[in-house]
């Protein structure tokens, strides 16, 4: 009988699930285009901002974004996220979404025309989390 196990690491889980859930949507939805891809902001060789999103199917996943603080507010957000939406574009992609605290930048999502579409709460100091989605 199977048993089940509680890990500190995910490793050899996170692929097995994976590899399930690659075969089982492929199965159903036949195969799907799957992209991942990063734009970065740099001054010279070194890193200061970054997006890195997926497309998967026609939709595009924005998973991680960042700018050191000392760029912020200077037009660069919006250009990798112009970026990341135009390479999107170029896979097939229709649609985009994320995901962000309200301490992060609900705001600035709203600003690069997202609209929110779900939240949660419940994370300490009164946080919310917002899913944001916008057409491309």
């Amino acid at each position: 009988m199977p048993a089940i196990s509680v890990e500190r690491t995910i490793g050899a889980t996170k692929r097995a699930v994976l590899g399930g859930l690659i075969r089982y949507n492929g199965e159903k939805l036949g195969r799907q285009k799957h992209r991942r891809f990063a734009i970065s902001l740099r001054e010279k060789a070194k890193i200061v901002g970054g997006v890195v999103g997926e497309v998967w199917m026609s939709v595009l996943f924005i998973q991680f974004f960042w700018i050191e603080e000392r760029f912020r507010g200077k037009g660069h957000g919006k250009a990798l996220i112009g970026q990341i939406e135009d390479q999107a574009r170029k896979f097939g992609a229709v649609r985009s979404y994320l995901d962000t605290l309200s301490v992060q930048a609900p705001e600035f999502y709203r600003a690069c025309g997202y609209e929110a579409f779900g939240t949660i709460d419940g994370y300490p100091g009164g946080v919310m989390r917002y899913w944001f989605t916008k057409a491309l």
